[in-house]
């Protein structure tokens, strides 16, 4: 494996760096680098904007896919014993379809649908652990894995013009729509799983996760599954977006409680701002249309936090329990200042490292959104 250059700041400045590149890219060979190498590697590039449709560089795919796909097309979460998870498959099939490398694509996704759709219907399960026998012990769904992978499906369709991935993101769509969504009084929700987040499941129920509704996947799915009301379910998740902001964080927790026709934080769960929620900014910057009001809410209270960063927070009280500082974390505050106010991304945020599968899979989609969405930030 190659060690990629370090560009100095004042290179990234004159380059105007970022991890976009339109230059049309073959297929690459396997990467024949064992996943979790410890040898430190950063990629910083000169974008090439592309209006219509995302284009990652293969240059930092290639040190992506090194770090954190095997050789079978399992992607790893290396912070989390290693295990592999639907939305893991889902956001690897999204970079390798940005990176046009279809014979990686074509690995992930038939491990994915091997080792994880095993169920009755067409939805994957959420967990596969490598050291266990059998490796998925809980077949209950993901719902953000499972619009992630059909979203990165009907994209490979797009792009490459197999039908059979588009006629999976079909089967795949209509399930999530059919199973996984109900309506109540704030419209239709997604729920987390199909079992086990409703009102008959938890006293408090149905419970939600915010960051499950995929904001591009939704807008993206329209069109491959027409006969989902889309638009109900986007709408739901902005609505609750709005009853979140008005608490003493502003932020909304992790998990959330629809029980009573109210909004709360879910009992069963830490009442917090944290890695999962994190993702919602990113999803709503990256939509199609984004409500800027609700995404500013994020930007007025990161600034008041220390160092203006990310931080877990207590939604109870507004309080700071935590740093997110890895700089995948800081992608999606530079992202969200970039889509609202215009804020230029920080120098040091363009070098990606990828070393923990989760902040570098932000990282690296913040400069995509970035990139493609919003250039005047570079």
């Amino acid at each position: 494996m190659r060690k990629l250059q370090i560009l100095s700041a004042a290179t990234l400045v004159a380059m105007g760096t970022a991890l976009i590149s339109t230059a049309s890219a073959g297929t690459a060979p396997l990467a024949d680098a064992s996943v979790g190498s410890d040898m430190v590697q950063t990629v910083a590039l000169k974008p090439t904007l592309d209006a219509t449709r995302m284009v990652l560089s293969r240059e930092i795919w290639d040190l992506y896919k090194a770090k954190f796909i095997t050789a079978e097309g399992r992607i790893v979460d290396n912070d989390n014993g290693d295990v592999s998870h639907s939305e893991g498959q889902g956001y690897g099939l999204l970079l390798a379809a940005f990176a046009d490398d279809q014979e990686t694509f074509q690995r992930v996704w038939r491990w994915t649908a091997k080792e994880l759709y095993i169920r009755n219907d067409n939805l994957a399960a959420w967990r596969w652990k490598p050291n266990e026998t059998p490796h998925v012990q809980d077949r209950n769904n993901a719902s953000d894995g499972d619009l992630l992978i059909a979203w990165a499906l009907a994209e490979a369709a797009t792009r490459w013009k197999v039908p059979e991935y588009r006629a999976n993101a079909h089967k795949i769509a209509l399930d999530v729509g059919r199973l996984a969504t109900s309506s109540n009084s704030i419209g239709r929700i997604i729920s987390p799983g199909v079992n086990g987040f409703g009102a008959k499941d938890m006293k408090d129920g149905p419970v939600v996760n915010l960051s499950y509704w995929v904001f591009p996947a939704i807008d993206f799915l329209k069109s491959v599954a027409p006969e989902i009301d889309w638009v109900s379910i986007k709408q739901s998740g902005l609505k609750l977006l709005k009853a979140t902001s008005t608490g003493p964080s502003r932020l909304p927790p992790d998990w959330l409680s629809l029980a009573d026709n109210t909004v709360a934080p879910a009992k069963n769960f830490p009442a917090r701002f944290s890695y999962d929620a994190i993702r919602i900014p990113l999803y709503l910057a990256w939509g199609g249309t984004i409500d800027r009001e609700t995404l500013g809410v994020f930007n007025q209270t990161w600034s008041s936090l220390p160092d203006s960063r990310p931080n877990v927070v207590d939604v109870s009280n507004g309080q700071a329990a935590e740093s997110l500082s890895d700089p995948g974390y800081q992608a999606v505050v530079a992202l969200t200042r970039c889509a609202t106010e215009g804020v230029k991304f920080p120098v040091e945020l363009m070098n990606v490292k990828p070393e923990h599968y989760y902040p570098a899979t932000l990282q690296i989609l913040s400069l995509l959104i970035a990139g493609n969405r919003y250039s005047k930030c570079f």
